[in-house]
């Protein structure tokens, strides 16, 4: 073989093997590991037990998570027609299906139990995020006896967690925030005031709000999801000045302009994002 020779055959020889090299490390990467959380709230009609058209024929078999906000049906929990509809289309027994109560949903507790399979309020773990879901019917917006116990415990104890998901129904944190006090009445579908479904005074951030902010001091991102929205506006989003986010997503029935909060997870980097989709894009 002549030295011309060898020298093609030796360039095409290591081409062939880079080629070969880079095709392997292509094939064995491993693809991110991506899942998708959906919430959704205020869906009810004022006839029960129907829900808003679009949200009662979403496929929610593709989302790995379904966060409920609250308020599904006129009187969800009032007999259990109604909790067997809304039920066909929630899956409330589903491990992965959280749902906050609103005061459209509060008629018998018991019921509720019995189809969620969980108390009215409570914790859950997975894929590294701690959930909070909590009842904001309870007291009247305040969070007092085993509800707050449950808070201080998780400020006290959490750890390894990447996120803290708080899930709530009214958005209480509005109550005694200087920026935010003021536009309850454009934002929340619940006025200010004393009734059972108002956004009532409150000990979020006097007592609840500094526990979190000492768990953000931890590394743990933290979002406050309300659901009580949707008749004056289709999405709320709030950064406090100590990093945590206040997020609120809820409809209308029979709005072309409804939305949902879409949470795009990556359990490989712990990277949570979100965005609001108009429930015809989901």
């Amino acid at each position: 073989m002549t030295i011309n020779n060898s020298c093609r055959f030796i360039t095409l020889f290591l081409s062939v093997l880079f080629f070969f090299n880079n095709s392997c490390k292509t094939s064995s990467d491993p693809l991110p590991k991506v899942e998708h959380y959906l919430h959704i709230a205020h869906t009810r009609t004022n006839s029960n037990p129907d829900m808003d058209s679009i949200a009662e024929i979403i496929d929610y078999s593709k989302y790995d998570m379904l966060w409920l906000g609250g308020d599904l049906a006129k009187h969800t929990s009032i007999n259990d027609e109604a909790m067997i509809h809304v039920d066909s289309i929630f899956d409330l027994g589903n491990s992965n299906t959280l749902w906050a109560l609103g005061n459209h949903d509060y008629n018998d507790l018991a019921k509720i139990a019995a189809y969620s399979k969980r108390p009215n309020y409570y914790s859950y773990h997975r894929n590294r995020i701690t959930y909070v879901v909590l009842d904001t019917q309870d007291s009247l917006s305040s969070f007092v006896g085993a509800q707050k116990a449950l808070l201080e415990n998780i400020a006290d104890t959490i750890q390894e967690s990447s996120h803290l998901v708080l899930l709530h129904h009214k958005l209480i944190w509005m109550y005694g925030n200087t920026e935010l006090e003021s536009q309850i009445g454009a934002i929340s579908n619940g006025s200010f005031g004393g009734c059972f479904f108002c956004i009532n005074p409150n000990n979020f951030n006097t007592e609840i709000y500094p526990n979190l902010v000492k768990i953000k001091n931890k590394g743990i991102e933290i979002l406050c999801i309300g659901g009580d929205i949707g008749h004056k506006a289709k999405e709320f989003e709030y950064l406090t000045p100590e990093g945590i986010h206040f997020l609120a997503s809820g409809i209308s029935a029979g709005s072309s302009k409804n939305k949902a909060l879409l949470f795009t997870h990556d359990l490989t980097t712990g990277v949570l994002n979100w965005e609001f989709k108009l429930l015809t894009e989901l």
